[in-house]
């Protein structure tokens, strides 16, 4: 298949190097070094957008804001090509695939990878391998559309599963959103402890990973998402509150129960 990626930092970069030995990869970005830097890696990149049509398919792995708009260029000129976003929330992809022209065929998708590190120097051709990656069908995903994205999902290592836009972004609120609040909340209330943040052991680091997140991206997954973001948020403030309430009641049965609970789902990660 002709493959087109739009957008070279970490998502595009990887998922560009991980098909280029199975399919015709040609690659564009906005950017002039991320250009160089995936030309210098062997990527076969265009001048514009549009450069990349006709294809089978076109991944738009671009900031969150940049997806619509990047499809309302395409769509016009996809002459049956499958446009395939990476963004981590669906609501906008399937607002917009509603109204697109009739003969456009949109499939939402979400890698379950990444990295803290960004820009095309973190590419790695293996980072979807056995990651799941989340199919999200819209108006505009016929049986072909969704086989052709089936494709290059798995050519790049990864497991596919299908799931809704609705219940993909509530999902999404308890899988990004919230660990992402917990994760700032946890950084700044360790700055009332001053300079001993620095001897902090992997726990804490760990737990606050995703404070790390650009601060852009982290607004648009709250923002983007504000409704279920609030809702997840929420069950993880009654949680804790639960939780502090135990402790001053020195209820260890409920704190072993709730620890117990939290263990086995950390168990279904492994």
């Amino acid at each position: 298949m002709k493959i087109g990626v739009v957008g070279l930092g970490l998502i595009g970069g990887s998922l560009a190097l991980s098909l280029r030995d199975r399919h015709e990869v040609t690659g564009y970005d906005v950017d002039e070094a991320a250009r160089r830097a995936a030309a210098s890696d062997g990527i076969r990149i265009v001048a514009t957008l549009v450069d990349l049509l006709p294809a089978d398919a076109v991944i738009i792995a671009t900031p969150i804001a940049a997806v619509v708009p990047t499809m309302e260029r395409l769509s016009a000129k996809s002459d049956g090509a499958v446009l395939l976003d990476t963004g981590s929330l669906k609501r906008g992809v399937s607002r917009y695939a509603a109204r697109a022209p009739a003969d456009s065929r949109i499939v939402g998708g979400h890698p379950m990878a990444g990295s803290t590190s960004a820009g095309f120097s973190a590419a790695d051709a293996k980072l979807f391998h056995e990651r799941p990656f989340l199919l999200v069908p819209t108006e505009r995903s016929d049986d072909r559309a969704m086989a052709i994205a089936g494709t290059v999902v798995r050519d790049a290592g990864a497991l596919v599963t299908v799931c809704s836009a609705d219940v993909h972004d509530r999902a999404m609120a308890r899988l990004t959103a919230a660990p992402l609040a917990a994760a700032a909340a946890l950084s700044v209330a360790a700055a009332q402890i001053g300079d001993l943040v620095s001897v902090a052991g992997p726990g804490f680091r760990d737990s606050t990973r995703l404070a790390e997140t650009p601060t852009e991206l982290a607004i648009e997954l709250l923002f983007g998402n504000a409704e279920n973001a609030r809702a997840a948020i929420t069950s993880v403030i009654e949680a804790l509150d639960q939780l502090r309430t135990s402790l001053d009641r020195e209820d260890r049965d409920y704190v072993r129960s709730f620890l117990e609970a939290a263990r086995s789902v950390r168990k279904e990660l492994s």
